[in-house]
Parts: structure tokens; C-alpha cells; sequence
């Protein structure tokens, strides 16, 4: 399993932000699949692939802060096991918040 970036770029004071995680060495299933962000701003949003399903192996993360706090992600689950069984993942990032540019 591999959740990538490392890294989540640094975010702006009062400036509307945008970026992905990619999650990729098997299908997420969503049911398993558990999220927390520390800032209400912010929520993370499964993409939508073909044929209208929700994608949890592209996730964008969007808001805006307001506040100088750092910004804590959490995510969290499993994929689907085939031959294999399935594999799970956890991944923490810290969003830093910079003033304004």
C-alpha cells in the first residue's frame, strides 16, 4: 500500500485550498474507509469514477482556514483482497497554515 504525498502542501490564511491524496496497491473499500480532520473548514471527498461511484483511491482534501492552527488529517482503512487478502492503511498529515500571501 502506498498513501501519497508524504507531505500535504502548506496552506494559506483565508485563502481557498486544494490538493489529493492518492492511495494506490489496491481498491479502498468504502465502507472500511474512515476520515477526521481537526478543522471544520475542511473535508476530504472521494472522487467520483465511471459510472457514478465514489472513488476513495483519490481523495481530495479542500477548505479554507481561518484560523493560524495547523491542520490535522487522519485517514484510515482497507482494500479489497483478491488471491490476497486485503491490506490496510493509516496516514497522518499536518496541514501548516501561513498568513496570508
Amino acid at each position: 500500500m502506498k498513501v501519497s504525498p508524504d507531505r500535504l502542501p502548506d496552506a494559506y490564511l483565508n485563502q481557498p485550498y486544494e490538493t489529493n491524496i492518492d492511495i494506490s496497491g489496491g481498491v479502498v473499500v468504502g465502507v472500511g474507509f474512515y476520515s477526521e480532520v481537526s478543522d471544520a473548514n475542511f473535508i476530504i471527498i472521494p472522487s467520483i469514477a465511471e459510472g457514478g461511484y465514489k472513488d476513495y483511491n483519490l481523495l481530495t482534501v479542500t477548505g479554507t482556514p481561518t484560523t493560524s492552527n495547523p491542520i490535522y488529517i487522519y485517514i484510515a482503512g482497507d482494500t479489497y483482497g483478491t488471491n490476497f487478502p486485503g491490506k490496510q492503511f493509516e496516514k497522518k498529515y499536518t496541514i501548516e497554515v501561513m498568513p496570508s500571501k
